[in-house]
């Protein structure tokens, strides 16, 4: 290859034995990730007399190119000495062919060897030709006629000041500040960063010049420079103007966001969104639909298409659906919190039908936080407030509570644990930070009474049923030795039930317009059912044929016998359900606009039956109406509790409050 080539290798017999160079790997073995090379002259002089796979193969190329196009010797050495590093390179990869983006790596000649390479079949090319030469070259050279454009100007730092240039010159490292710096200086060492070849000016180069005042007053601040972004200052060339259009027409240009996430793109990390300055962004553009991806409109489309008659609340969900896929896009999933955070800060979005339609169609990423009980958030949130180890001895009652419920296989529901929490709220509190109690254990029965007689009426029966409730719970976990509210007496109910005016209750069915609310009507006024039970009943609980309906009181069940009028009601009802919502899968029986579309079949409202009902009428007052009545005829506690499935204690106050005279108790 000539006296060069010889050179080196002499150079490379009599240098003593460094570390190994581009070692030869495992073929077809796929790297984890690849880093870029730092290839040089070093690394030319390490392969000089090392035999390369696949150099036979392209010394013949080599030869043929030189004498196709006139080159000369100089140009064959310096190509091969690339040709022999990018084989070596190869066989450090462990691949059959060499990718062509790793010639970048190469210190010169790129545009060369990918040509050799590819002719000797030792290139995997890549989508679109790569040129690995930044001069202005011709199109052609003399050796490559498919040369690939240069590529866009790419962000650097400046070599002196480290200034970070966004689009600077594609030849030269040095921003402009930096040159003309240069002009007026002499170089040398800087006296406060320490690197040397500088321009100087007060033995300081031009990133610490600025700080030499503040090095005086404050020499800590020694060696460390501000880190700087040199942004253009003006432009050159004559004036451009700028058109004026129709400020009618909206401008999406302004308005398309940033590029969409495509679908199984990981993020590095996640924040949670703020969701203000997009509405800022959208209400402030002009009037019009923000622009969306075919993929997106058919989205929304399809969410416009399956939802009912048009109404304001659908163009809540379907506004709010068109700004997720206009930021977002429609190729990724869909944070539930972010659909959630967006319709926050806005009264007309909507963010549950959005999250369901997202959910079905696997575009939703949803937050357990989000599905948690609203009660056991609270409770957890009280007690947070309280001091330990307080806390834990409540959470300890919480559990046991929550384990046991009222009847054996039953877990109490969090919304009863919530009521007698709040009614011990004020109380563990007084008693945290006013008595310095430290422990339940420390509390006494003087103080428990004198807790409970502070309140009066309803309250006081509430804080004393939850202060039974914990010590026992907390006794019977050997949490505390003694319990102080074992003999606390809880109370008896002092008001009575009252029944309702004949005039309200003249044509009440007739007042009721709706086949809901006469249904409604029939199971509270005739049947006496409180609305806890009307709302969670089930559609496979009515049998018309049997003229039955069964209820659901925790694990026990409950028949009514349905009379012909309530009989009929509820064949009107089903019959109404299934000609306005054919397609509704709720399983309750009773269902509102909403819950008969809900794809989680919540269960109706007490507001919704509440409306359903003639002004001046409640559920509950209908309820012991009914019972009052039957008591007032029958005057039997043991017909009161077969009919309407109530307990002896109230049966026996409703049958007291109708015949005062045979339970009234008789002096001695």
């Amino acid at each position: 290859m000539g006296v060069e080539w010889w050179t080196k290798l002499r150079q490379q017999r009599a240098a003593p034995a460094g570390p190994p160079v581009l070692e030869a790997q495992v073929k077809c073995q796929i790297p984890l990730f690849t880093v870029p090379r730092l290839l040089g002259d070093s690394t030319v002089s390490a392969i000089v007399g090392r035999p390369v796979a696949g150099w036979e193969q392209a010394r013949p190329v080599i030869e043929a190119m030189e004498a196709e196009h006139g080159l000369t010797a100089g140009w064959r050495r310096k190509v091969a000495e690339m040709v022999r590093l990018a084989l070596a390179v190869r066989e450090a990869e462990g691949a059959g062919r060499l990718p062509e983006a790793m010639l970048r790596d190469l210190p010169a000649n790129g545009d060369a060897v990918r040509l050799v390479l590819l002719r000797a079949g030792f290139l995997d090319e890549a989508p679109e030709p790569i040129r690995f030469s930044g001069r202005n070259q011709p199109v052609r050279t003399p050796y490559s006629t498919d040369l690939a454009p240069l590529p866009p100007r790419a962000p650097r730092q400046c070599t002196d000041c480290y200034t970070w240039i966004p689009t600077g010159r594609r030849a030269g490292f040095v921003c402009d500040p930096c040159r003309h710096w240069r002009e007026r200086t002499g170089r040398g060492r800087c006296c406060r960063c320490g690197r040397d070849g500088l321009a100087l000016r007060d033995d300081r180069c031009r990133s610490c010049h600025p700080y030499r005042l503040l090095d005086e007053a404050r020499p800590a601040t020694r060696r460390f420079t501000q880190l700087v972004i040199s942004l253009p200052t003006g432009k050159g060339g004559p004036f451009e103007a700028f058109s004026v259009g129709d400020a009618e027409v909206p401008d999406y240009d302004e308005r398309r966001p940033a590029l969409h996430t495509s679908r199984g793109q990981m993020p590095l990390f996640t924040i949670r969104r703020d969701w203000a300055p997009v509405l800022a962004r959208l209400r402030s553009a002009p009037a019009g639909e923000p622009p969306l991806t075919a993929t997106a409109r058919r989205l929304v489309e399809e969410f416009t298409r399956d939802r009912p008659a048009p109404r304001p609340d659908y163009k809540k969900n379907t506004r709010t659906l068109t700004i997720l896929l206009y930021w977002l896009g429609a190729d990724t999933t869909v944070f539930e919190r972010d659909v959630y955070d967006l319709a926050r800060i806005d009264v007309n979005l909507a963010a549950k039908p959005v999250c369901q339609f997202l959910r079905i169609r696997g575009l939703l990423v949803e937050d357990p936080d989000l599905h948690r009980d609203a009660d056991q958030v609270w409770i957890e949130a009280a007690l947070a407030t309280l001091p330990e180890p307080v806390a834990s001895e409540v959470r300890t009652w919480v559990k046991v509570v929550r384990e046991q419920g009222p009847r054996e296989g039953e877990p109490r529901g969090y919304d009863g644990i919530r009521r007698y929490l709040s009614n011990l709220q004020p109380v563990l509190a007084a008693w945290t930070t006013t008595a310095g109690v430290t422990s339940l254990r420390e509390i006494t029965k003087n103080q428990v009474e004198g807790a409970v007689d502070r309140v009066s009426g309803y309250a006081r029966r509430g804080l004393a049923t939850a202060l039974r409730s914990l010590f026992r719970a907390l006794n019977r976990e050997r949490v505390i030795f003694r319990n102080p509210a074992r003999d606390l007496p809880v109370g008896d109910i002092k008001g009575i039930p009252k029944s309702i005016p004949s005039d309200l209750l003249m044509g009440l069915l007739d007042q009721a317009t709706t086949p809901l609310g006469r249904l409604v009507v029939a199971l509270a006024a005739v049947h006496a059912l409180p609305g806890k039970e009307i709302q969670n009943l089930h559609t496979t609980g009515l049998d018309l044929s049997r003229g039955t309906l069964k209820i659901r009181r925790g694990l026990l069940r409950h028949t009514l016998y349905l009379e012909e009028l309530t009989h009929q009601l509820a064949a009107d009802w089903t019959i109404y359900r299934h000609q306005r919502w054919p397609a509704s899968s709720n399983p309750h029986l009773l269902v509102s606009q909403k819950s008969a579309v809900d794809p989680d079949h919540p269960a109706v409202s007490i507001g919704t039956l509440s409306g359903a009902l003639p002004r001046g009428l409640a559920l509950s007052g209908l309820r012991q109406d009914r019972i009052l009545n039957e008591a007032a005829d029958s005057a039997d506690p043991l017909r009161l509790m077969r009919l309407f499935g109530i307990t002896e204690q109230t049966a026996m106050r409703y049958v007291t409050a109708a015949h005062p005279e045979r339970t009234a108790k008789l002096p001695r």
